[in-house]
């Protein structure tokens, strides 16, 4: 295990950068405005709570510990919300699972698809002439 320990000195694009690798972990043609999953601001503010300490000039000081925490934390919260998004959405459905203390989800087998190639009636009326 690494010993070595880093000054974050561009805190706004080391939050960026652990966003985008953890979302692509997930997908890797992702397309979603990853503000709608975790913001900037809130990875900063989990930068800042998982850090090992500041130094003089009050930048975040990580070790590879720390930075595998990040990284996995935000793995975590982006998932957790695409879940919730989906849940929303009633493609999924969850509850709570007593016996695993934890949260199951599951595929909503009652949403109704889209039907295609449907045929749409003319709504005007003929009039003849």
């Amino acid at each position: 295990m690494s010993k070595d320990v880093y000054a974050i000195t561009n805190l706004e694009g080391y939050a960026s950068e652990m966003r985008q690798s953890a979302a692509n972990s997930l997908s890797e043609d992702c397309v979603d405005n990853l503000d709608d999953y975790i913001s900037i601001n809130q990875m900063i503010n989990l930068v800042k709570t998982e850090c090992i300490g500041f130094d003089n000039d009050d930048r975040p000081l990580l070790n590879e510990e720390a930075n595998e925490k990040i990284y996995e934390s935000t793995v975590i919260w982006i998932h957790n919300i695409g879940l919730a998004k989906l849940a929303a959405k009633n493609l999924v459905e969850c509850a709570w699972d007593d016996e695993s203390n934890e949260m199951v989800f599951w595929a909503n087998s009652t949403t109704k698809k889209r039907k295609t190639n449907v045929k749409r009636r003319n709504k005007k009326k003929d009039k003849g002439s």
